[in-house]
């Protein structure tokens, strides 16, 4: 065959590859029968958002699923039927959904399935806790070991989003840099923008030569601030011990109910003991049972955790915070 005759049919057959190659490419878009007819580009945490589709194949019924960036799964999605080929959902997207693209994918049956993307942007300042203060004292005791007082003070930095859940672990590191021991303890929420006084202790068998407190912190979740509020405390003080001259005893007040509707059914208490000079010198916890209607008070005496591990000379101020359990 001539060379010219030859590159004339190599031409026709590429032409038809690409033909073939264009047709598929339609066939495969059909079989879907599927297409998003309101999909928006972004949508903001909190908000309500619809999304649509068109179905070219009957009225099948429709499932749809949604997944933020972190992998947390859209909730409460039930499928919808299809009626006169269209499909659609809407749903408030959760103050607390991770900012990022989150993945959708319809299922219609026989129609196919589509996937899409949908930007959410983050309604809350995730909250990040500070550890602005820490501090402790170590007391031996003639009958053998000893305990160590420590204190906390920790700073969510949120504007609007409470932090839930928060695990503080608290490694006691000796002057070589090596662990004697730990604790942890769970604070269930400290809201937005506020600071937490953390207070407790830890007994060892023999001396414990702390030179320092490594300080390790989790947030387990995170929700909107909805605007609730700690009770009162007045005329909170520190007290002597009574049978251990020169320790502090305890941390005493009033419990003050100023909600005008709901009563105060329990309080926890975390408290930390300060120097002259501002410095954490340990701390300890407590809590009050029993219910207190509206506009009511009660004594509370803190008693437990390390405040009897502290010097009475060194104890100057004090810090106490409260998580309430409240009922209409």
């Amino acid at each position: 065959m001539p060379p010219r005759r030859r590159a004339v049919l190599t031409l026709a057959g590429i032409a038809l590859i690409g033909l073939t190659l264009g047709v598929g490419g339609v066939a495969a878009v059909n079989r879907t029968g599927l297409a998003f007819t309101k999909l928006p580009s972004r949508a903001v945490a909190g908000r309500t958002v619809t999304i649509g589709v068109a179905v070219t194949r009957g009225n099948p019924l429709c499932s749809l699923s949604v997944r933020y960036a972190n992998g947390a799964a859209q909730q409460g999605l039930r499928p919808a039927p299809a009626s006169a080929g269209r499909a659609s959902w809407s749903w408030t997207i959760p103050d607390s959904a991770q900012a990022g693209v989150a993945r959708l994918s319809v299922s219609c049956g026989a129609s196919g399935r589509i996937s899409g993307g949908l930007l959410v942007v983050g309604s809350l300042i995730p909250p990040r806790i500070s550890i602005e203060k820490r501090g402790f004292s170590v007391r031996a005791h003639s009958y053998g070991g000893s305990d160590v007082s420590y204190g906390v003070i920790l700073q969510n930095h949120s504007p609007n989003a409470d932090a839930l859940n928060v695990n503080v672990l608290v490694n006691f590191v000796m002057a070589d840099n090596n662990l004697i021991g730990s604790t942890s303890s769970n604070i269930p929420i400290i809201p937005a923008g506020s600071t937490y006084a953390l207070g407790s202790n830890l007994g060892f068998p023999g001396a414990a030569p702390v030179d320092r407190l490594e300080i390790v912190i989790q947030v387990g979740g995170r929700e909107k601030h909805t605007g609730g509020h700690q009770p009162a405390l007045a005329n909170v003080a520190i007290e002597p011990s009574l049978y251990d001259p020169g320790w502090v005893g305890d941390v005493a007040g009033e419990l003050i109910n100023d909600d005008s509707r709901m009563t105060l059914q329990s309080t926890q208490f975390s408290a930390v003991i300060f120097d002259a000079a501002g410095n954490v010198v340990g701390g300890g916890n407590g809590y009050s049972f029993g219910s207190l209607p509206p506009g009511t008070r009660v004594v509370f005496k803190l008693t437990g955790g390390g405040f009897s591990d502290v010097p009475l000379g060194k104890a100057v101020s004090v810090m106490v915070s409260t998580i309430p359990t409240w009922k209409a």
